[in-house]
């Protein structure tokens, strides 16, 4: 694999135009919708200045995508077809590149001052472009990269105003529409890359003067925890009358957790969404008394029929049916005695 990447001015020095990011392991295949089949897989964008045209690449083992944490020994870049980009690509600096939770590329640049955006649009079922916005130096990441949560994740922007002297942030979610002052700078800088730390987004570039120093850093506040609790009940049986009223029930845990910062130099970049963790408890009856708390269910109703037999005492029978039928009643009289006199 052979490209010639383009050569971009920054201050007084020069950066070739390569980004890197994490992407599925298919273009346009969401697959499981898990984040390692759709973020597990090492991409490259580039522009190529020998072709004049933005071209990207997969990491591959013998034509295997190649899963990132194992052996990349035998790895290599494999072109991947793109479409190509309204402007040329001689007038563009400052490329970015990230992936959404379609599995479809995102890039940012800049051209002239402005920055622009291309993304995939579900409703048209095309890339489209996005801006332009008054800005240099943009950068793109998705926060899944963060707190692995792919449901609520999303590519954010980030970029400088023209001045270089404030932060701005946009979203995916907004089309990129609406701009996010983070901060003033107070002074020129430059904008390099938006890196995955822990449970947050930093962001890494230097102050005009001192352009080869990390002078600039502004990191987002924490995102929240999702730990996945597994939880297993193994009980057996004690004695008396055992009665199944639920075979499997899903118990739902709300958790929220907000860690204070320790020390040293914060800055705010993206406002906290909290989101709750999502438990799921299978647990077995292990013993004792039962009471259903939580659970709903809409039990079938009983039926109880009774066979008894007598086994002593007095018996009375008290509602035994009968019909009764009209009394017939017929007199045989006979004489007794004393006189008799007809009237």
């Amino acid at each position: 694999m052979k490209f010639k990447p383009q050569i971009s001015r920054r201050g007084k020095h020069f950066f070739a135009e390569i980004a890197l990011a994490r992407g599925p392991r298919q273009m346009a295949v969401t697959g499981s919708g898990s984040f390692g089949e759709l973020f597990g897989y090492a991409w490259m964008a580039i522009l190529d200045r020998g072709e004049r045209r933005l071209r990207l690449f997969q990491l591959q083992v013998a034509g295997t995508p190649w899963a990132i944490g194992t052996d990349p020994a035998a790895a290599e870049w494999v072109e991947v077809s793109v479409p190509a980009l309204p402007h040329d690509t001689k007038e563009l600096r400052h490329l970015a590149l990230a992936f959404d939770q379609a599995a479809r590329h995102v890039v940012a640049y800049e051209r002239a001052g402005e920055v622009w955006v291309r993304q995939w649009d579900p409703g048209s079922g095309q890339y489209v472009m996005r801006g332009p916005w008054p800005g240099v130096d943009p950068v793109l990441i998705n926060d899944v990269e963060v707190n692995f949560f792919v449901p609520d994740s999303d590519v954010l922007l980030f970029h400088l105003r023209g001045d270089r002297r404030s932060l701005i942030m946009r979203a995916q979610r907004e089309e990129y529409a609406a701009e996010h002052a983070v901060s003033s700078l107070g002074a020129e800088a430059f904008l390099d890359q938006a890196i995955a730390a822990s449970l947050r987004i930093q962001l890494a570039g230097s102050m005009a003067d001192a352009p080869t120093e990390t002078g600039l850093g502004a990191r987002s506040q924490l995102y929240p925890l999702r730990p996945k609790v597994g939880l297993q009940l193994a009980g057996e049986w004690a004695g008396g009358d055992y009665s199944e009223i639920a075979r499997a029930f899903t118990h739902g845990m709300g958790l929220i957790m907000a860690p204070a910062w320790a020390g040293g130099t914060y800055l705010d970049v993206l406002g906290k969404a909290y989101s709750t963790t999502q438990v799921t408890l299978a647990p077995a009856w292990a013993g004792g008394v039962y009471k259903e708390v939580v659970v709903k269910y809409g039990p079938t109703p009983a039926r109880l029929a009774l066979a008894p037999e007598w086994s002593g005492g007095v018996y009375a029978e008290i509602a035994t049916a009968y019909t009764q039928e009209a009394l017939r009643l017929s007199l045989s009289p006979s004489w007794a005695g004393g006189t008799y006199a007809p009237a």
